[in-house]
């Protein structure tokens, strides 16, 4: 980063800097306005020439709220845009995701916001205010002038919660209580149940530590949930100027805010500070502690490379030592400590928006984000400093942790409710389908009457006749007519074909011309709709014209239900009634439906009849094509099912396994530190006894009272049993990692034991005894495998499943209580040649019978009980064997004598061509030799 930037100075006029804030997401609410402070003093700097002779350009990246995009921005700033400095952040997450790449690539920041201490980077310059310049006095006033009882309430991640770990200690050392301690997730705006909790607890005052939009919602909700300031004030650490812009001052009017500046200072370099701004972004804007700190870094960072002479970062690094700077706010100096010597200052909020200052320090406070611990560097030993630092990063993986599980609870309580409601609909169905087979069996009887008589004749004449004829008499009604349209004729007109039941000397309405009759029948074909007229008087879907001609035939109620063919005829059937008027029921309704779909597929029967003959053979062929694909769509859709499950599963697992290995990780990494630190600790601790035996007398009561020599024995076995737990844990991430990888595009290599052990690991719970069942024995024997070109997790999931069976015939023997019985699962693997590999998985079972057998790999069929098995794990071992890998997948069992499945995949897919081949002759060989197996090879 150095070399590039003195070759900027030689080559260019400008020097580029990096703004890095969230201007999306949660906390653009409070960073936005940083990185206007940060704008206009470099705008300030350019005017008055620059730095160092060169105008300043700044590049302004949006972190979006999210760690892991501040992390790839800065990353980017510095690789590609090559800028000689970053000014952002706000959040503690923030800032730690940026640290390895600043310190990676020896880079420098400056963070404008307050943070919680421990933590000192040579690369980061802290211009914000640290616990003690901050957080200790705003506890000490509120203690002298509100109240003992303190309630904690935080955003959920670093800086919230190691803040108030420092506030517990300080009340409970100067005699304070603790009334609560809440957290919430970054971006929360529901805080009815919280406030109610604050409420019933009664607090002296509410310590908040909110950040984002999060304190819009708690100050508006607080206000209306009737809690004053006078009642229970709040005092804020991340509530400003600019975060009451957008809150709105009249609501949290009388609550306190603890910053080291505030808009409301009145002095010279203040207030022209604050009309700059205005004028620059208009008068409604405010400015703020943060902003105030974002502007003042920009300076300092100018007065620093000035003094440096360059922008060398190690040299811009010593020049910054020891600057000052008169800031808005009164003289800053930068600390040998990276951080800022500032005032601290509690405001309390007017209805405006703006502070009433009530409490200044006196004189600047110098930063310890030790704790104060750096006042007796020379007495502590480097360790505590050590420690101390991963305090903070063991607080940020907690969060992480306990956001992980909190989205894992989150995930299951939707799979609940789902399922649920997958209950209920089922419920509902069953319901329905009880209605529906009532309904059935009323007409089943009449159904299958019409239906032999339509189909008992394959002549369309016939057909018509009987159709007509039996509808007339089930509904007794006066007339039914079977007619066919013809749209295309001019004008388009129905043609009667067949009619049933006698009229009265009028003799009925006369169908012919359509367009006066039914003038919307083009509409209902389109709609697929039927008429349907109870009272031909008083019914409004006819029109005027054709009601009265109905009228004039006699015609009192009517019923039309059209039908189209395969061959696009359009026929109707009509059902009349002169009589009186006449209520179709629904039932009346659907039996009309029914027949008319039957007497559709009676017609189309009929027309296809006349070309059978030469088409018979075609037909058969289709048929029989298209019964294999739908069995074969059967077959993939279980497998898309099952694929999805494992993928989602496998997606999940992987996650998991994920975000456990890396705090994992963290630990076992520092385990060894941890013993080497505690074992010279201790060490140290003997040179102390043994040289001087006879310490001042509060050492002695100390140490007996926590029982030295325990401790002493203990702590390293305590330290060693947490490497062995840690080390378990990676293990078992290891597994689940290895078990739960997604397939690619394309094969790859794969150790089959290595799949082979992490399935076992998953299954070593059902495998070991219980109050149940006995332990199974597990016999392994592994022969010498190549890597195999395979999908590793459809493998995986093939072990799984048999694995799995092969557990399940076990217990089944076991439940049956059969004595001397002593389960065992046997599992070999071998190269017969360099072509391909075997595995044979075989239990002592009860084994399988012959008709069994024949159907062992077909989809949906199981041998268990209802709810335990869905029939598609063989199913699908059988397709990823043999279909996707190009193998053999067999099964060998006799009833009595256990069960071994053998599988066989080529070591490489280029070549399954000849290996199958290979494959099949052996395959063919054992089925001569009487082999009783069930198997299938592509």
């Amino acid at each position: 980063m150095s070399e590039f930037n003195q070759s900027v100075i030689r080559s260019g006029t400008t020097i580029r800097v990096g703004i890095l804030h969230s201007l999306s997401g949660t906390m653009a609410i409070s960073e936005a306005s940083l990185k206007d402070a940060e704008l206009m003093a470099i705008a300030e700097i350019n005017q008055a020439g620059g730095v160092l002779g060169h105008q300043i350009e700044p590049v302004i990246e949006d972190g979006a709220s999210e760690s892991a995009t501040f992390a790839i921005k800065a990353r980017k700033l510095i690789e590609q845009d090559q800028v000689a400095t970053i000014f952002g952040g706000w959040t503690s997450a923030s800032r730690k995701a940026v640290l390895p790449i600043l310190e990676e690539l020896n880079a420098l920041m400056w963070y404008p916001v307050e943070y919680e201490g421990l933590e000192c980077s040579r690369h980061i310059f802290y211009t914000g205010i640290c616990p003690n310049q901050q957080v200790d006095p705003a506890v000490n006033w509120l203690l002298n002038h509100k109240g003992k009882r303190f309630f904690l309430i935080g955003s959920d991640y670093v800086f919230p919660r190691t803040a108030n770990k420092l506030i517990k200690a300080q009340l409970k050392q100067q005699g304070g209580s603790l009334a609560g301690e809440e957290y919430v997730p970054l971006g929360m705006t529901d805080f009815g149940d919280l406030i109610a909790r604050i409420k019933q607890a009664k607090p002296d005052v509410v310590f908040n530590t909110l950040n984002g939009d999060s304190n819009l919602a708690f100050y508006q909700q607080y206000q209306e949930a009737g809690i004053t300031a006078a009642e229970i004030p709040i005092l804020a650490v991340s509530i400003a100027e600019e975060e009451l812009r957008r809150i709105g001052g009249s609501i949290a009017t009388g609550h306190y805010a603890s910053w080291s500046y505030f808009q409301s200072i009145d002095t010279p370099k203040n207030r022209e500070f604050v009309q700059n701004f205005q004028v620059r972004y208009g008068q409604d804007r405010v400015t703020s502690d943060p902003i105030e700190s974002a502007y003042t870094q920009v300076y300092l960072w100018k007065q620093a490379v000035e003094k440096a002479g360059g922008f060398d970062v190690e040299s811009v690094r010593e020049a910054a030592y020891g600057q000052t700077f008169a800031a808005p706010g009164g003289k800053i100096r930068i600390e040998t400590n990276n951080h800022v010597s500032k005032h601290c200052r509690i405001g309390k909020i007017l209805e405006g928006g703006q502070f009433e200052i009530v409490f200044t320090s006196v004189g600047r406070l110098k930063p310890q984000p030790w704790l104060g611990i750096e006042k007796l560097s020379n007495q502590i030993s480097p360790v505590v400093i050590d420690m101390l630092a991963e305090v903070s990063q063991s607080i940020q993986y907690n969060c992480q942790l306990e956001q992980k599980s909190r989205e894992l609870e989150a995930a299951m309580a939707q799979l609940v409710t789902t399922n649920e409601k997958l209950q209920r609909t089922q419920d509902q169905l069953l319901q329905a389908e009880a209605q529906f087979r009532q309904l059935q069996d009323q007409e089943k009887l009449l159904k299958r009457r019409l239906s032999s008589q339509i189909r008992s004749s394959l002549e369309l004449e016939q057909i018509l006749k009987t159709a007509v004829s039996e509808i007339c008499s089930l509904l007794h009604i006066d007339r039914c007519q079977f007619l066919w349209y013809h749209p295309n004729s001019s004008p388009p007109r129905f043609e009667p074909m067949e009619v049933a039941g006698e009229l009265s000397e009028n003799g009925g309405v006369k169908w012919n011309t359509a367009d006066e009759l039914l003038p919307d029948f083009p509409s209902m074909i389109q709609q697929q709709s039927l008429l349907r007229i109870d009272d031909i008087a008083s019914d409004s879907q006819l029109k005027g014209k054709t009601r009265d001609r109905f009228l004039d035939d006699g015609l009192q109620a009517l019923l039309i239900v059209p039908l189209q063919t395969r061959s696009s005829k359009i026929g109707v059937v009509v059902c009349e009634h002169y009589q009186e008027s006449r209520y179709w029921s629904e039932q009346e309704v659907e039996l009309i439906v029914s027949v008319v779909d039957q007497l559709s597929s009676a017609i189309d029967q009929a027309e296809l009849y006349a070309h059978s003959r030469t088409t018979a053979a075609l037909a058969t062929a289709q048929a029989e094509q298209l019964k294999q694909a739908l069995h074969d769509l059967k077959a993939y859709q279980a497998q898309l099912v099952q694929t999805e499950k494992m993928s989602t599963l496998g997606t999940l697992v992987a996650g998991v396994a994920h975000e456990i290995n890396n705090p994992t990780s963290f630990i076992y990494g520092n385990l060894h530190y941890a013993k080497e630190y505690t074992e010279d600790l201790l060490e140290m601790l003997r040179l102390y006894q043994e040289y001087y035996p006879e310490p001042a007398p509060e050492i002695q009561d100390h140490a007996q009272a926590i029982e030295i020599e325990f401790l002493m024995q203990d702590l390293p076995k305590t330290l060693g049993s947490m490497e062995i737990g840690a080390e378990r844990i990676r293990h078992l991430v290891l597994s689940l990692r290895n078990f739960s990888r997604l397939d690619q595009a394309q094969m790859q290599p794969m150790d089959i034991h290595e799949g082979m052990e992490s399935t076992l690991l998953l299954l070593r719970n059902r495998l070991k005894g219980n109050g149940h069942n006995p332990e199974i024995e597990l016999v392994k024997e592994y022969g010498e495998l190549p890597l195999v070109e395979c999908y590793p997790s459809q493998l995986n999931q093939v072990f799984m499943n048999l694995l799995g069976n092969a557990i399940d015939a076990l217990e089944e023997v076991v439940a049956r209580n059969e004595t001397n019985f002593s389960p065992m699962i046997r599992i070999q693997s071998e190269a017969p040649s360099a072509d391909y590999i075997r595995v044979r998985i075989s239990d002592n079972g009860s084994g399988m019978t012959d008709d069994v057998k024949l159907k062992l790999f077909d989809p949906f069929f199981t041998t268990k009980p209802i709810g335990k098995g869905t029939g598609l794990g063989l199913s699908i071992s059988y397709q990823i064997v043999v279909d996707k890998h190009k193998g053999i997948l067999q099964c060998h069992s006799t009833p009595g004598q256990g069960t071994e499945f053998i599988i066989e995949i080529p070591v490489r897919q280029n070549r399954k061509v000849a290996v199958s081949q290979e494959m099949n002759i052996r395959l063919k060989a054992q089925t001569s030799e009487g082999v009783t197996s069930s198997s299938k090879a592509w």
